[in-house]
């Protein structure tokens, strides 16, 4: 998949404060993930556990993991995000499901998901 950056909206769940950032789209995370400093110290976050994580280079590690709100455009929703490193903003998989977006990997952007209710048996539900 071609990386590529997008301008976000970070916020506290409850409050409308709010940090402007740009994230890197990378759905092979599944958690989003920002500066330790901007989510406590900025956005007033903390952590409510800490999570044992794999690392790309298949090392783990644990971070603390919080809630944060996203907002994208007119979409926003809440979703999981771990406290990191001073350089990284990086936009998850379980973010981009909330948010119901999809990276369109030929114009380097998000678009709407295909929102679709599976019904019994796998098959889609029609009315």
């Amino acid at each position: 998949m071609g990386m590529f950056q997008v301008r976000v909206r970070v916020s506290h769940p409850r409050d409308s404060d709010y940090f402007n950032c740009d994230m890197v789209v990378d759905t092979g995370a599944i958690y989003s993930k920002l500066p330790d400093s901007i989510l406590r110290e900025t956005l007033g976050i903390e952590p409510d556990r800490e999570d044992k994580l794999q690392l790309a280079d298949t090392e783990w590690k644990t971070y603390p993991v919080g809630e944060a709100r996203f907002q994208i455009g007119d979409r926003a929703s809440t979703a999981r995000v771990i406290f990191g490193e001073e350089d990284c903003f990086i936009l998850g998989a379980t973010s981009l499901q909330e948010l119901g977006l999809v990276p369109d990997t030929t114009e380097h952007q998000l678009v709407p998901a295909p929102l679709m209710l599976i019904g019994i048996k796998g098959q889609p539900y029609l009315g």
